[in-house]
């Protein structure tokens, strides 16, 4: 039964995604616990017994309570989970879908927005099978090249006007990453604050800065360069003028368009910080992003890569336990004990997870320690200190020139 509950997981996915269209937490929430029947949630609007049967799936998950049949209500805390805490109104008003969310409910907001575009993923890892049972020497294309029949990658596809709308749904998205995290994780890492007064930070593929932000705020000495493309400076602008104008005041802060894959203009950076940039790339284009920033470092700039570090669900392998990773500090991490697995499992599976959906995206990859302490020596980079926040699953991997 679990290979079988297993392989129709997609199926939850699916009705997830009806529950979230229909802001059936919400619904439910305002009528308490006595529970809405089907017929009620969305009238006239879908297939109310299919909905029934969909929402019995999701309360056999635990997600919602049938009460009586057919009708429904929340289920304390798993429920809230899907909960924005927005009335019937704010919820019928489409501008404000999703890019008004903060706080808490940027966390909900991210949540459903992922159910949602989990459609496109599903559509996907149904090609993984394709590109496994394809030689890395004669494969073309990736999942989403087969889904969406495009040459296109997929950072150049999603720029196309007609995909406006997916572009605010991904930016969304990818700006309410930090709601995976807890509040100021960036700064319980890498001590920032151990920088000169006027060293410069350049967030390079920073989205609207909100990273670099945290950083600012806290240590207001520090200068802050924001890079990326020009659709995103545009917002990173209008996000730091909303939310941070003090810095922009005190010309501690600037935008520049760039492209990674370019050569990098700014040769007097102390640290160049990528935060989930690496991972949406292979190896061979991970490691030309790396090389234009060596080719831009001082000696004592230092880079800061803000990704998670894949464990192997087995006890270390000797190729990871070696010298060269022993002394570098923070490399060692404690694995579960038997009968666990040595990366905790289900407890860990999310790095699995997004592992092959930067794969099915972007030919991108989770990558062990071996793997990045291979890319960034290809770059021109030497590993030395990886700092683990508490309650994080991301890890800053510090490097300097060599």
């Amino acid at each position: 039964m679990f290979i079988l509950n297993a392989a129709n997981a997609a199926i939850i996915t699916a009705c997830l995604r009806v529950a979230c269209e229909l802001d059936v937490a919400e619904t439910l929430r305002e009528v308490g616990s006595e529970g809405l029947h089907v017929e009620r949630i969305a009238p006239g609007k879908v297939n109310s017994d299919l909905l029934a049967r969909i929402l019995g799936l999701l309360a056999m998950h635990h997600i919602f309570r049938e009460v009586t049949p057919n009708v429904f209500t929340n289920l304390n805390r798993i429920s809230a989970a899907l909960d924005k805490g927005k009335t019937q109104e704010e919820l019928g008003c489409a501008e404000t879908r999703p890019a008004d969310a903060s706080g808490p409910a940027a966390v909900v907001e991210l949540l459903q927005v992922k159910i949602l575009i989990a459609e496109e993923n599903m559509k996907m890892v149904a090609f993984l099978g394709e590109a496994a049972l394809t030689t890395q020497e004669n494969q073309r294309n990736l999942p989403f090249n087969h889904v969406f029949r495009t040459d296109e990658t997929f950072y150049a596809w999603i720029e196309c006007p007609e995909n406006a709308w997916r572009r605010q749904r991904f930016g969304f998205v990818m700006d309410a990453t930090a709601a995976w995290e807890p509040p100021h994780t960036i700064l319980t890492g890498f001590d920032w604050s151990t920088l000169p007064a006027g060293s410069l930070v350049v967030d390079v593929g920073g989205g609207n800065g909100n990273t670099s932000m945290q950083i600012a705020r806290t240590n207001p000495s520090l200068r802050i360069v924001v890079q990326d493309l020009d659709s995103a400076i545009k917002g990173a602008k209008l996000h730091w003028q909303s939310n941070f104008p003090s810095h922009i005041d005190n010309k501690m802060v600037s935008f520049q368009a760039h492209n990674f894959f370019t050569p990098q203009p700014i040769t007097d950076a102390s640290i160049f910080l990528l935060r989930y940039i690496l991972h949406n790339w292979a190896d061979e284009k991970a490691v030309l992003i790396l090389q234009h920033l060596r080719a831009a470092a001082q000696p004592t700039t230092r880079l800061i890569v803000v990704d998670m570090i894949l464990a192997y669900a087995c006890p270390p392998s000797a190729a990871e336990s070696g010298p060269e990773t022993y002394a570098v500090e923070g490399t060692t991490r404690p694995s579960a004990p038997s009968p666990l697995l040595a990366n905790w499992g289900p407890a860990s599976s999310f790095a699995y997870t997004l592992d092959l959906c930067t794969y099915s995206y972007h030919g991108g990859e989770e990558r062990t320690l071996g793997a990045f302490l291979d890319v960034f020596a290809r770059a021109g980079w030497k590993l030395v200190r990886v700092y683990n926040p508490p309650a994080s699953q991301l890890s800053h991997l510090e490097c300097i020139p060599i």
